[in-house]
């Protein structure tokens, strides 16, 4: 009995340390990689779940410490570096500095006997704690987390070997992390950030922009437009408070050109001004991690006078110019450059008006008919330059000289270039003709509200003179909703350049003419989905020479996609609703033979075809029909919009749409990283239905039907199957009409469990 005196106070140790979350099994942290903690499959990561497989578990790791809490304890400098008054921050990464590599350490108090805050840049370390997902919500898989390891604070952190460099930053560009202005406009891409959540990475020649307040006092866009936002959670980089930053800095001035920016990348959580809808960010660390160059001008509201030049007219150009953080007589030289029919560039100073911030200066007469090509060039004093447009590759401003203003729709959209403006922006115009393909009926606009934010998109009319390029233009303005299909019209408004799509506003119902009415509708142009590519940036010719264009996939196509994202990206295979973490804008990828993927846009079309965007259809209401992956629509046709970084064909009613078939998945034994239960279809069902579902691991499966009192009808699957995507088709022949459920139940090998229902409906 002596020997088990002791017994009570071990058995109340343990269940103190098993009630924190210790793990006593064995040795009681697992040994795993920091790839193990990170790693989460692309159709995870598609439905915005990053949260560790592993959270909750005691790990135990080996990594290399990227940045410490204090400076550098081996040089005796011990002033805090990550900020936290009360805790101890680290930033790590695996040895091998593969993808899915990095990790945040926090110490949740100030305790050195742990030695974290011994640790120094570059040192291996072997440590052991708890996953935690810092901003997760509690009894979901969803994230806009951030992944981090809790210490034990039981033992302290193993050093191993010597103090080695931080790793060498990963290249990266801002897609990787974002698309489009976001979240003003565009997505998070979950499925390339989180490989890089933790890890030390560079990008590069982008300028600064716009911050959000004091935590991300500035971002950084790239040539495109994608922005990321820096995060000051670096001392080295903080303003406040005062007494913990280690040397005054403040924030660059807008415009500022980013030779490289260096540093860790978080999830920012709920933090700033956009809260959970706040993507990956940039964490600088030190000094060197930020690399400027000089503020170039900026230029800005380029004026053309006359607005639609004839052969007589010397052509007045005035741009307006300023140099951030100076004065406008910094700006030493100001051109404008110009050349005729393609041929080599002339270039006159331009002279600035007084005292302000405007230049100015004349191009010489041109012949009726010239192409006239010119562009702005602005340095300053240190050397910056700036200009407009500001990729000359890409475009120039431009126009034609013509005997008055009077054209067609082709002259208003015609562009020479992958700019993708109209010549005429900004400038009215008259006698443009064509006939109405599309009126407020089809397009009637969208309003909608949904956990993620809003959307909205305008009503939309559209003409067409005859076929081919450019035939096509967007009449925008109220005295358009009188229009309908097949009026055809004369018209005089303003050019307009609205989020890159050309349009003609007109607010004067007296610069419409109705010439007649009930006109044929202009022969759709057949394209196929090779010819107008998802991968198609904005401007690009090829594409936008059919913008507002009727157009049609005259051969069968296959939804490749049931909602996909912003870019090029695949949201998620099933018709699922928009959320904060998988933005659904009505967005279908198909392909036809040339298996290349094309857009089709279902939101703003007056029709009864759906992928679930507002989530009303799940299941599909009566008279709707729900798409999804893998079905086959024999023809569809629409106009061609732009909108949030992609072309898209919008069908307007529901005779746009062919033959929709639905195609069943069959078994399929690649990797499966988790289960998954789909809405059957189609649903409602008359007399059968496919039911689809996901097994990531081999075990015991049943997936039975119950009716409305929950009373077994039917058992279609009841056994062990191997891993995989299986299909099975029910038939309700000898079933009433009605709704019913279908449960899948499913047990791995280690003992967890999946349970999931969903509803289906018999209509006979």
């Amino acid at each position: 009995m002596k020997k088990l005196k002791h017994l009570p106070i071990v058995i109340i140790s343990a269940y103190i340390l098993y009630a924190l979350g210790f793990n006593l099994m064995g040795l009681g942290f697992t040994p795993v990689t920091l790839q193990e903690v990170q790693f989460k499959s692309d159709d995870s990561l598609a439905l915005g779940r990053d949260k560790s497989l592993l959270e909750g578990d005691s790990v135990e790791f080996v990594a290399r410490i990227t940045a410490p809490p204090r400076v550098s304890p081996a040089n005796s400098q011990n002033k805090i570096m990550l900020r936290g008054t009360t805790s101890f921050t680290c930033y790590a990464q695996d040895t091998s500095n593969g993808l899915f590599g990095g990790i945040v350490i926090r110490q949740s108090n100030q305790n050195s006997a742990i030695g974290l805050d011994a640790m120094d840049t570059g040192q291996i370390i072997r440590v052991k704690g708890i996953i935690q997902e810092f901003g997760a919500t509690s009894g979901n898989n969803f994230g806009n987390c951030l992944t981090q390891l809790a210490l034990d604070v039981s033992g302290p952190i193993t050093p191993i070997g010597g103090i080695t460099k931080r790793p060498v930053p990963k290249s990266v560009s801002i897609t990787d992390f974002a698309v489009g202005d976001y979240p003003n406009g565009g997505s998070i891409n979950y499925i390339q950030g989180e490989k890089y959540e933790g890890m030390y990475v560079e990008i590069r020649n982008v300028t600064t922009a716009a911050g959000i307040g004091n935590r991300q006092p500035f971002s950084i866009i790239d040539s495109d437009g994608n922005r990321m936002y820096m995060r000051d959670f670096s001392n080295w980089f903080s303003t406040s408070p005062s007494g913990d930053t280690l040397r005054p800095w403040t924030a660059p001035a807008i415009g500022t050109f980013v030779n490289y920016i260096r540093g860790v990348v978080i999830n920012a959580n709920n933090e700033g001004a956009f809260g959970s809808q706040l993507p990956y960010v940039i964490v600088p660390i030190y000094p060197n991690d930020l690399d400027l160059g000089n503020a170039p001008p900026i230029l800005s509201a380029p004026i053309r006078a006359p607005g639609v030049p004839t052969p007589p007219d010397s052509v007045s150009i005035t741009v307006t110019a300023s140099d951030p953080g100076l004065s406008v007589s910094t700006i030493a030289n100001m051109n404008v450059y110009w050349r005729f029919n393609g041929g080599a560039y002339s270039n006159k100073q331009m002279a600035q008006l007084g005292t302000s911030n405007l230049y100015n200066a004349k191009m010489p007469p041109a012949a009726l008919g010239t192409l006239v090509e010119y562009f702005i060039r602005a340095e300053d004093n240190l050397g910056g330059i700036k200009l407009l447009p500001s990729d000359t590759l890409k475009s120039k401003l431009f126009y034609k000289v013509r005997e008055n203003d009077s054209m067609s729709v082709q002259d208003v959209q015609y562009c020479p270039n992958n700019g993708g403006r109209s010549a005429y922006e900004g400038y009215d115009v008259r006698g443009l003709e064509g006939v109405v393909t599309a009126d407020t009926s089809d397009i009637p606009g969208i309003n909608f509200t949904s956990s993620a934010g809003n959307q909205t998109s305008p009503r939309r009319v559209y003409i067409q003179n005859g076929q081919g390029i450019y035939s096509g233009i967007w009449l925008a303005g109220g005295p358009t909703d009188a229009l309908r299909k097949g009026d055809r019209v004369r018209v005089k408004g303003t050019v307009e350049e609205n989020f890159s799509v050309t349009r003609l506003n007109i607010t004067t119902p007296s610069n419409i003419v109705v010439l007649s009415t009930g006109n044929t509708q202009p022969t759709p142009e057949i394209l196929s989905t090779a010819q107008l590519p998802n991968s198609t940036q904005d401007g690009e010719i090829a594409v936008e020479q059919w913008e507002s264009v009727f157009i049609r996939f005259n051969t069968p196509i296959t939804i490749n996609c049931i909602n996909a994202g912003v870019g090029i990206a695949c949201t998620t295979s099933e018709p699922l609703q928009d959320t904060t973490f998988r933005r659904n804008f009505g967005e279908i990828l198909v392909a036809d033979g040339s298996n290349i993927n094309s857009r089709i846009e279902l939101q703003d079309g007056n029709h009864t075809f759906t992928n679930n965007w507002d989530g009303t259809q799940n299941p599909p209401q009566p008279g709707y029909t729900l798409l999804t992956k893998n079905d086959i629509i024999s023809y569809t046709e629409g106009i061609l919009y732009f909108a949030f970084s992609n072309y898209k064909l919008t069908p307007r009613k529901n005779p746009d749409f062919g033959t929709v078939t639905p195609v069943g998945i069959s078994e399929n034994n690649s990797l499966v990283n988790s289960y998954a239960l789909l809405q059957n279809y189609p649903n409602p069902f008359n007399p059968s239905t496919v039911i689809n579902y996901n097994i990531p691991v081999s075990g015991d499966v049943s997936l039975k039907v119950y009716d409305m009192i929950g009373r077994e009808v039917k058992t279609l699957v009841n056994g062990f199957i191997s891993n995989g995507s299986y299909s099975v088709n029910f038939d309700g022949s000898n079933l009433s009409s009605g709704i019913y459920f279908y449960k899948l139940e499913a047990v791995g090998k280690t003992g967890e469990k999946f349970v999931s229902t969903k509803r289906m409906v018999l209509v006979k």
